[in-house]
């Protein structure tokens, strides 16, 4: 889907992500960020369909699913990802990359200004539902987490601690929910954690806070406790809402 020489080496700090997919043998997912140049976008999204188009000839097994962001500083940036990956499934391909590659230079290279890759791992441990979503939500909600290096440990903790209470107190949730965690191509630690949205209707916030519900959960001085050390472990955070292109994205054949 790009250079691959780059796709180790550079990406964002808070590059945009990915929603939670099924993933059938694996927690490993590449993303691919690319930025259009002003004004390109129309030709961009034509070129991403016809390059969609020469996997859906070369019969690739892999899904390639697509995302543009309509909110935050990313806004009119696309982000096209493979999910479910073990590590093994990265070598061989080799010569299909390269073949990638040059259609990739051939369609899309000329309305890019950007692109970055990087690699992630679904946390199971801290996920609230299986991997779900074929296809994908509509929208997503992904929120980053960049964390204190000497914070990891309570972060992961308190995630957990989080998802008990929300399971104790039923806490509604909107959508199918994932996390994943940055393993290469940025800067870190970085958390994401991604919630599945059905429509613009369904980012009305809980009638209880989330401080509400672990004091419901834990008590009032234990759960005030739990979320101090979590927050304590941060050192920045933000959102943004990514849409899902079905018509820029391809689904091998099943």
């Amino acid at each position: 889907m790009l250079k691959r020489t780059a796709a180790l080496a550079i990406f964002i700090a808070l590059a945009p992500v990915f929603p939670a997919l099924a993933q059938p043998a694996g927690n490993v997912a590449l993303i691919n960020r690319q930025t259009p140049r002003p004004g390109m976008a129309e030709k961009y999204e034509a070129a991403r369909k016809k390059h969609m188009g020469w996997h859906k000839g070369q019969k690739d097994s892999w899904g390639w699913f697509t995302w543009e962001v309509v909110s935050g500083e990313s806004s009119g940036t696309y982000f096209t990802g493979t999910f479910g990956h073990a590590w093994k499934d990265f070598d061989g391909r080799e010569k299909f990359e390269q073949q990638d590659d040059a259609d990739v230079n051939r369609t899309i290279g000329p309305t890019l200004a950007q692109v970055f890759a990087s690699y992630y791992v679904r946390r199971a441990d801290l996920s609230l539902t299986q991997a779900s979503g074929d296809p994908p939500s509509a929208y997503s909600l992904l929120t980053y987490f960049r964390v204190k290096p000497d914070g990891v440990n309570d972060f992961v903790e308190g995630v957990k601690k989080v998802n008990e209470g929300i399971k104790k107190t039923s806490w509604p949730q909107a959508g199918p929910s994932g996390w994943f965690q940055l393993v290469n191509g940025g800067e870190g630690p970085l958390f994401v954690l991604s919630q599945g949205r059905a429509s613009w209707a369904a980012f009305a916030p809980n009638d209880k806070t989330l401080d509400q519900m672990m004091e419901e959960a834990y008590g009032k001085e234990q759960g005030a406790a739990i979320l101090a050390s979590l927050r304590k472990a941060i050192h920045s955070s933000r959102t943004e809402t990514i849409k899902y292109r079905a018509d820029l994205s391809y689904v091998p054949a099943k």
